[in-house]
């Protein structure tokens, strides 16, 4: 619905990404402040309220008025609906991780990725159907409230809330809840920080971010125009539709493989496996796009093709990438890791990518029509392989420190030394217990 919605507020394709760019920045300060929530409080009430807060705030986004001096409104409401997603995307992957460990995190957390491509197929599909049939972009935004506030209810009664780390104390990896207390939020960062794997594996993800952030918001607009340009005849639903099934099916099968693959190498041994399977997906992603916008106006298939092939390469990182962090980090500070590494990865990613593609087009024509809008998107585009092959960088270099992180992170626990500023008020404790007991002869 981006052509209807670009028309109904006079846009044009700078002013158009900063949909994206204002609902991202909001998403990335949200998730800070649910990381540390996350971490101290309730996690299903805080899922929960997230999600009525995004149903209620799409809902009220399709009742804006047309306009472009209205078009404000629009991109606050875009904006309060990062707080709703924020919300389960922060805290609901902790929630596995202290119920499941090992091989079955690894498959639940497959399962859950899932939920992104057929999500956004799904959204795609139902969207613009509701959109067709009642022949106003606005209806797009009218199936989603209703299903937040049903899931927000179902979170409510039936989920659980279990508590932090007890995953690891039924696998017995501690024996003892000490070190499971959630400390300040400065010193959890700076603990955080200091971990080489987790820092190159948040900033591989950003380049994966940066480039969904653009396809997600430009590449059905580009091919609508290409095929347009090539043939004269396309339109929106039409392009929807196909991206909708290329995207669910090469979704689907990029996470199941980039979780297997994974454990496939660390079965055989190659510890580093989840690393390893992030650079071949960002690799295969950046090589897959760039041959899409650079072939694709030669064939309209061969663009297909390359299309289901970035989609495929992707979504391989998101098990892997979750592993890494899960397994690193110790549990008191995962919520807060999790929302500093999705916060960084939008900050550095998609905050800015679908602006940066738009402002690039608009550089290079302002001419309507179907082969220059085609020609400039994709140009636009290109930006995206190559911070494809920046983030396939530092998977690579994430995997040389992975093994000794991981092994760091389980001392941690079995040491009881998560807390370094408890540690120094033992320390401090027996130092003047010492000093107040006589010495005896």
């Amino acid at each position: 619905v981006l052509p209807d919605i670009k028309k109904a507020f006079s846009l044009n394709n700078t002013q158009a990404g900063l949909i994206q760019t204002v609902f991202v920045i909001s998403y990335l300060i949200c998730a800070l402040i649910y990381g540390y929530l996350g971490d101290r409080y309730n996690r299903k009430i805080l899922i929960s309220v997230g999600l009525i807060i995004w149903s209620s705030v799409t809902f009220a986004a399709s009742f804006v008025a047309d306009g472009n001096q209205h078009f404000w409104l629009f991109l606050v409401l875009r904006g309060c609906s990062g707080v709703g997603e924020a919300s389960y995307g922060i805290i609901a992957p902790t929630i596995i991780a202290d119920l499941f460990t090992d091989k079955m995190r690894s498959l639940v957390l497959a399962i859950y990725y899932l939920a992104v491509p057929i999500g956004g197929a799904l959204g795609l599909f139902i969207g613009t159907f509701f959109a067709m049939a009642a022949k106003t972009w606005r209806a797009a935004f009218w199936v989603s409230p209703g299903l937040g506030v049903f899931t927000a209810m179902i979170c409510i009664l039936f989920n659980e809330n279990p508590p932090r780390g007890i995953a690891e104390i039924d696998s017995n990896v501690v024996t003892d809840w000490h070190g499971f207390q959630a400390t300040g939020w400065i010193t959890d960062i700076k603990e955080i920080l200091k971990t080489p794997t987790y820092v190159l594996s948040s900033l591989g993800y950003a380049c994966q971010f940066f480039t969904l952030g653009a396809l997600a918001f430009w590449i059905v607009s580009t091919l609508y125009y290409l095929q347009l340009s090539l043939t004269g005849n396309a339109t929106l639903s039409q392009i929807g539709l196909y991206f909708g099934i290329i995207l669910l099916i090469g979704g689907i099968t990029g996470v199941l493989t980039g979780a297997g693959a994974a454990s496939y190498l660390k079965r055989k041994k190659i510890l580093q496996g989840d690393a390893i399977v992030c650079a071949i997906s960002m690799a295969v992603s950046g090589i897959s796009l760039y041959l899409c916008l650079t072939l694709g106006q030669l064939n309209l298939l061969v663009a297909w093709a390359f299309i289901f092939m970035t989609c495929f390469g992707v979504f391989m990182i998101g098990t892997p990438v979750a592993d890494i962090l899960l397994y690193t980090i110790p549990p008191a500070r995962r919520s807060t890791a999790e929302a500093f590494q999705i916060a960084m990865g939008h900050l550095l990613g998609d905050s800015s990518s679908s602006y940066i593609v738009g402002a690039i087009s608009d550089s290079i024509t302002t001419n309507e029509g179907s082969a220059a809008q085609s020609f400039a998107l994709r140009y636009g585009l290109l930006v995206c392989p190559f911070v494809c092959i920046l983030g396939c960088g530092f998977h690579l270099f994430s995997s040389l420190t992975l093994i000794k992180d991981k092994q760091i992170m389980l001392q941690q626990i079995r040491q009881n030394i998560t807390r370094p500023e408890d540690q120094q008020v033992e320390n401090e404790a027996i130092e003047t217990a010492n000093e107040n007991t006589p010495l005896l002869s």
